[in-house]
């Protein structure tokens, strides 16, 4: 359960994310500097699993998950999960281009894994949204500079069509990152499972992160707590930037 933004600019992008969670859900790691196949990457780490929700690559391609649509949109099958998604997305994180991320993920068995929806960006072209909606896939180019993503488990198109209301609402025609810092603040209509600031008895969004990708190096703000929560606070944020061809290790308190 997400609520994902992002903004293309020239050479680059802001990419905005909340990660809704179950009260019961391990707390994740912070962000930090991982290899694979060659490739350096920033991501943060579930707690549960040891995949993750966002990661960002020395090739400046960065990748976002949230759940996907059921069959039918309000109910259907739930296969059998075999692996994490949040293990499918470390797969992908070394790729160099979003052709190669389809190409991979076109190459995947993705009956391993319970439905998705995948944001891909890469300075300089239309960001791709890939679904897996438990039978198939489905890869869109998103030409908008400035859109929105998000998934809920509860009462999910409800969910979904309140937060695209407020998008339109808060952000509409005048869209910068500061905007969309402020939208993925937002409580509207009410602080509760339908507010982009998600919060319910069993669940709530528990972390915000944003990352400003450029040709020359990314940079990943990560917060432990919900962004309507002060990310002052001392030991709520930390930022970790990665250069090419050179990347801090961890992340350090902001």
């Amino acid at each position: 359960m997400c609520t994902v933004t992002w903004l293309r600019e020239e050479g680059g992008y802001h990419l905005f994310c909340n990660r809704d969670e179950k009260l019961t859900r391990k707390p994740a790691l912070p962000p930090r500097l991982g290899v694979r196949d060659g490739v350096r990457y920033l991501a943060p780490i579930d707690g549960d699993f040891g995949g993750t929700w966002i990661a960002t690559n020395e090739f400046g391609v960065s990748l976002c998950l949230l759940n996907g649509a059921l069959l039918n949109g309000t109910g259907g099958p739930r296969p059998a999960v075999v692996r994490s998604r949040g293990l499918l997305l470390l797969d992908l994180i070394s790729s160099r281009s979003l052709e190669e991320v389809v190409n991979t993920v076109e190459a995947t068995d993705l009956t391993l894994y319970a439905s998705f929806t995948l944001a891909a960006l890469s300075p300089g072209e239309p960001a791709m949204v890939i679904e897996w909606n438990g039978r198939r896939s489905s890869f869109r180019a998103q030409p908008e500079s400035c859109y929105m993503l998000t998934s809920s488990s509860f009462d999910t198109e409800t969910v979904k069509r309140i937060r695209a209301e407020e998008f339109a609402r808060f952000v509409g025609k005048n869209c910068s990152a500061t905007r969309l810092q402020e939208f993925h603040r937002s409580h509207a209509p009410s602080r509760s499972a339908y507010s982009p600031c998600m919060h319910r008895p069993d669940a709530e969004t528990v972390s915000f992160s944003r990352l400003h990708v450029s040709r020359a190096e990314s940079l990943f703000v990560h917060s432990t707590v919900a962004p309507c929560i002060n990310l002052r606070e001392p030991g709520k944020t930390c930022q970790v930037e990665l250069r090419m061809p050179q990347a801090t290790s961890a992340c350090a308190p902001s």
